[in-house]
């Protein structure tokens, strides 16, 4: 056999059977080297098994039985003749797993879901890949399979010995005897920094760091607001450029700027699972099942999997006993002023926050709402007094979110052919009478938003009625491209804070910059963060080399948003690290502030320094840090490269 670039064969003793034949009796292997800024190994078809055949177009799995000696991800290729398409993925690393991909991933672009994450997360079982990037198209004239590496850390290893297709889908599978997920709810396949193994040993670790907290040296309100200044007071939130420069207004009339978190509850860290034939996954699986707490986005896997307790929880019963969320409550208010963490509700008039109005109640097609069914203003306006009930008095509450990242922006002629194939929605006949008068690109396009802006127009009236007191924070959209032209008038007219979620070393100015000079609006980055591999997880959207360099990302994000004169809110997502089966969608991060033993990580230390700086910095009074974390890897071209991952 042929060896690749940076590729070996390596022997092993079996035969495997497949649904065209055996395959190659090797075990191809992949190296990647750190020095590379992008490291790829090519396996040619022949080497990938006897029988494989090189037109995929008539099945409809492959199942790849791989070990990867790393947790980030990498770009999974199919090389054709016409084109190579990849995708990014992840996979439980220093084990076996079977993978069972659906190659409608590489044939077609992502079936439509309500937002971005809904879209282009797909959970493996044992790893997740995400479709979002790379060309699709016919998988005729195969040459082979590829594995693409950008900044790869630690000189990581890819190992595939076996390669099938198949039209039923055999599931993905973790083929280890060994667990991969120890008691504490760990990663159990290696050491690192921080990794406990006794609960004595956890015990002493908490007592220290509990007897450490003391709070932020910044002279601020009891809302956060800065004491240095004062300004008119309403009793609420509210903001207002002073000097050339927003800022939020704290009730008692105080600059404030936001430093918020997402997912700031008790557990987290990923829940056991009960199906069947993944026991050996876990080192215990405890005999008295803790209560469920509901906590979002903390489940197990799609596909068999159901609510359980989570490791965390496990862990907090273990350190306060079966009355924990009251303690791991008052310790997490304490943490966040020690921190700098302003933004964040967990306990009732203790810390601003914000909320999402969420579900409002009407059908949809790729997240763009059905305005057009009869009922459907009484649906919204139920949807939002609902909501805005239990929060329009208070003063803690900074004001609400509308939506988030809208999945059909930029994809307007895609929603427009998928409006017209549904059967029976009054927005598809909305839109055949609309193009009675043309069927243009730009006449569909107008559709779209003028949907749309009905829709935000109906959710704002109801807002604004119910609760007259609080912000429309607009929509944390989600993509890297300036909203069109008719999308910022609708938020010009209808927000008080333009709102946006970004994957990158810093806020892109450019985007900032261009909004700013079309809306003048001030503006809240609702999405941000920093993972790294030691873990066991992905790091995340944007990766940085380790832990200590995890702290200093987030200085430099933080910092760096507010220098600028219309940032005035930033929200990491999220508290703590996703579990290592991961959520609904597959997602495994290493994107916690803590971790599942409910340890803080390094990177507190670079928000108690953003948070020191925040005030000076945002008045132009100090200048922002200019240290770049080691390790770099995000989506976007200032992360010094021209890659989609």
């Amino acid at each position: 056999m042929r060896k690749t670039l940076g590729m070996k064969i390596v022997a092993y003793i079996g035969a495997l059977a497949f649904a065209l034949g055996l395959c190659s009796a090797a075990t191809l292997q992949g190296r990647f080297s750190s020095k590379e800024n992008i490291a790829s190994v090519a396996f040619p078809l022949k080497e990938l098994g006897t029988n494989l055949p090189d037109n995929w177009e008539s099945f409809r799995f492959l199942v790849l039985e791989i070990r990867s000696s790393t947790a980030q991800r990498f770009l999974l290729g199919i090389d054709t003749n016409n084109g190579l398409h990849e995708k990014r993925t992840h996979v439980f690393p220093k084990a076996w797993v079977r993978l069972s991909i659906p190659l409608e991933y590489f044939r077609e672009k992502p079936q439509p879901g309500t937002d971005l994450a809904a879209t282009v997360n797909k959970p493996l079982t044992v790893g997740f890949m995400h479709i979002e990037g790379g060309s699709v198209g016919p998988l005729t004239g195969v040459k082979g399979l590829s594995i693409k590496f950008y900044t790869p850390l630690n000189n990581p290893v890819v190992e595939i010995r076996s390669v099938r297709l198949e039209n039923e889908n055999p599931g993905s599978a973790y083929l280890e005897t060994f667990p991969f997920v120890d008691a504490f709810g760990q990663w159990a396949l290696s050491d690192f920094e921080g990794k406990v193994s006794s609960a004595e040993a956890l015990r002493k670790i908490w007592d220290a760091e509990e007897a450490s907290l003391k709070p932020l040296q910044v002279k601020v309100s009891k809302y956060g607001g800065y004491l240095s200044e004062t300004h008119r007071a309403t009793g609420f939130f509210r903001v207002e450029k002073l000097n050339g420069r927003w800022w939020f207004i704290d009730p008692e009339g105080h600059p404030f700027l936001s430093i918020g978190m997402n997912g700031i509850g008790p557990g987290g860290g990923g829940g056991y699972s009960q199906a069947p034939g993944l026991e050996h996954v876990f080192a215990i699986i405890p005999e008295t099942p803790a209560p469920q707490t509901g906590q979002n986005g903390q489940s197990g896997p799609a596909g068999g999997f159901r609510r359980t307790p989570s490791f965390g929880e496990l862990n907090q019963q273990m350190r306060y006993g079966e009355n924990w969320r009251e303690k791991w409550t008052d310790l997490t208010l304490r943490r966040m002023e020690a921190w700098g963490i302003n933004t964040g509700s967990i306990r009732e008039n203790t810390k601003p926050y914000m909320v999402h109005l969420g579900n409002y109640g009407v059908s949809q097609v790729f997240g763009l709402q059905d305005v057009y069914v009869p009922d459907y203003a009484q649906r919204v306006e139920q949807a939002v007094q609902r909501t805005v009930s239990q929060h329009k008095d208070s003063p803690w509450l900074i004001g609400y979110f509308l939506q988030n990242e809208p999945s059909w922006l930029e994809q307007e002629a895609r929603v427009c052919e998928l409006i017209l194939s549904g059967t029976g929605i009054p927005l598809k006949e909305a839109l055949q009478e609309y193009l009675k008068a043309g069927d243009t690109p730009q006449r569909r396009t107008e559709f779209v938003h003028q949907t749309f802006r009905k829709h935000i127009e109906t959710v704002s009236r109801f807002l604004r009625q119910y609760d007259p007191n609080h912000l429309s924070l607009g929509i944390r959209f989600g993509h890297a491209t300036v909203p069109h032209p008719a999308i910022l008038k609708i938020c010009k007219d209808f927000f008080d804070v333009f709102s946006f979620n970004t994957y990158r070393l810093s806020p892109n100015m450019d985007y900032v910059n261009e909004v700013s000079r079309a809306i003048d609006l001030p503006m809240i980055l609702g999405e941000f963060h920093f993972g790294t591999v030691d873990r066991g997880m992905a790091p995340g959207l944007v990766q940085v080399a380790n832990q200590k360099e995890r702290a200093v990302a987030f200085r430099y994000f933080a910092e760096n948003a507010f220098a600028h004169p219309a940032l005035i809110g930033i929200s990491w997502f999220q508290y703590t690290d996703q579990g290592l089966l991961g959520r609904g969608d597959g997602e495994r991060y290493n994107i916690g502030i803590v971790d599942v033993t409910d340890q803080p990580y390094p990177i507190v230390k670079g928000i108690m320094e953003a948070a020191t700086h925040a005030y000076e910095i945002h008045a132009g009074k100090r200048n922002p840090s200019t240290r770049i974390p080691l390790g770099l890897r995000g989506n976007e071209d200032d992360l010094k490269s021209r890659s989609n991952q």
